[in-house]
């Protein structure tokens, strides 16, 4: 009787000796906090990061094998995950950034920590091309009265909700939106401003921009490097979004750009945004010089004033030139690349509308939208500005 127990108090004795372990799993998002969370499975029991808390430790693990995985709680989330890193000591823990997950092999008395990041505008770009981006930033001269400054989209969304439908009765369905969770997927939503509307109380857009402005008092500046392989030529975009469009045609957010075309080093021109298209300017610079019309925010390289013809889908497409010119005077405020945030600008665009949509002056609500720039053609495609 006693030799029968004996195989089994040693094998007893030999689980006793296996010392348990532990994973600590952490999120990293930029911009911080996130505003949304992420669930993780496959070490435990389920549980989320992100609102809230930031890690997780699971310890009192068996030694063995475990596959962790990340997943968004709302599928209509974009992806954002850019890196997995996993501390082992035993270096045998592996990462598999497209499938969300680390195989993670624990041994005894171990602890592994792997750490998910999240960048909402992806992944950080190379030194060469923030170098770039860096060494032909423009000079922006705003016009006398110019109430608007380029904005951070983190900022303009602290002001804003996500409502499904069309404008103006579209129903909130995230009251504090993030760049984190605005939907990739296409579906009609647009991003209103709270507490002002463009055909009712547009008088309170200014107060909401000193608002904004006190909280970030540096403008900032998007930037994106395109490479065209067949010609060698590099195109770096600055793009700048703006709380209100107060001109003919008002609206709330305003992207506008311009972009910088290299060829051997050599800069081939410039294209400046201006309404429903932009303009080539030919010709060597250093640092570029966009004078920038009050009110529209359209874009030119040449102080003066000048005549806007406007089109919008109502339900047909009409142009018609307006009673104001764009004053481009540069007779304002200057904002050298000194005093502006420089921030790279990638990620999975939005695909609803930035603002609650154009009223032309006399004509009312039209079917324009303001598309995210990374789903416009002049931000995949910027040469196709450049005369043959």
């Amino acid at each position: 009787m006693v030799a029968a127990l004996l195989p089994a108090l040693s094998a007893s004795a030999g689980a006793a000796g296996r010392a348990t372990g532990t994973v600590i799993v952490r999120l990293v998002t930029d911009p911080s906090p996130a505003g949304v969370s992420w669930s993780y499975s496959g070490v435990g029991a389920s549980f989320r990061l992100g609102i809230g808390s930031t890690q997780r430790v699971v310890s009192g693990l068996q030694p063995g094998t475990y596959r962790l995985v990340e997943a968004a709680v709302d599928p209509g989330m974009p992806r954002t995950l850019t890196a997995i890193a996993c501390s082992d000591p035993s270096h045998d823990t592996t990462v598999e950034l497209g499938g969300s997950a680390a195989g993670i092999a624990l041994g005894d008395g171990e602890t592994i920590t792997c750490t998910f990041t999240h960048r909402a505008l992806g992944p950080r770009p190379g030194a060469d091309a923030l170098q770039l981006a860096r060494r032909y930033a423009p000079m922006l001269r705003f016009a006398t009265n110019e109430h608007y400054r380029p904005l951070r989209l983190d900022d303009y969304l602290v002001h804003s909700v996500l409502r499904a439908g069309s404008p103006p009765g579209g129903t909130i369905t995230q009251p504090k939106p993030t760049l984190f969770s605005l939907p990739s997927t296409p579906a009609a939503s647009y991003l209103d401003v709270r507490g002002a509307q463009p055909n009712a109380n547009a008088a309170l857009y200014p107060s909401i921009e000193q608002q904004l402005e006190s909280t970030t008092p540096r403008p900032t500046v998007y930037w994106h490097v395109v490479r065209q392989a067949t010609t060698g030529r590099v195109a770096i975009e600055y793009w700048f979004m703006y709380l209100y469009n107060d001109f003919f045609d008002k609206h709330e957010a305003d992207w506008e750009g311009v972009t910088v075309f290299l060829q051997n080093d050599t800069v081939l021109g410039v294209s400046y945004s201006q309404h429903q298209g932009r303009t080539w300017k030919p010709g060597a610079v250093n640092t570029p010089t966009v004078y920038v019309a009050r009110g529209s925010h359209a874009n030119y390289p040449i102080a003066g004033r000048y005549a806007v013809r406007v089109c919008w889908p109502l339900p047909a497409r009409h142009c018609t030139p307006t009673r104001t010119r764009d004053d481009a005077s540069g007779t304002g405020a200057a904002l050298a690349p000194s005093a502006y945030d420089l921030r790279d600008f990638g990620g999975t665009g939005y695909t609803g509308s930035w603002g609650s949509g154009n009223y032309i002056l006399g004509v009312g609500l039209t079917k324009d939208r303001i598309g995210d720039p990374r789903r416009r053609a002049d931000y995949t495609n910027p040469f196709a500005v450049i005369p043959p």
